[in-house]
């Protein structure tokens, strides 16, 4: 789907509307529509905000994640199996922040 501030013109461009352009087929003349083409561009904008959102979200569980796999990993230690297991939390821990970091940074960029 594309950006919900493009979509005007390009069904200026196609010469549809924007009801025309969500069903996928040009409508007929006697067809009686429930809905306007601002309605449908406020839902389009509403949508995209709600998916930043949720990527804001998605990076800030991993960044709880993150910190408790680093603290966890502090815990562990004192014998070779301990220090292993220390080693691979902080690596995981490590790991996910930088995944969200580049969930963060793509939802606020905006793909």
């Amino acid at each position: 789907m594309p950006d919900y501030s493009v979509v005007k013109s390009l069904c200026e461009e196609l010469e549809v509307t924007i009801a025309e352009l969500m069903d996928g087929e040009k409508s007929e003349e006697k067809s009686v529509r429930t809905y306007d083409d601002e309605q449908i561009l406020d839902l389009l904008r509403r949508t995209q905000e709600l998916e930043k959102q949720k990527n804001m979200l998605y990076g800030m569980i991993l960044i709880v994640l993150g910190i408790a796999l680093q603290t966890l990993s502090y815990a562990f230690g004192g014998s070779g199996f301990k220090d292993f297991m220390s080693g691979v939390l902080l690596g995981l821990s490590i790991g996910e922040i930088l995944v969200e970091v580049y969930v963060m940074v793509k939802s606020l960029v905006g793909r």
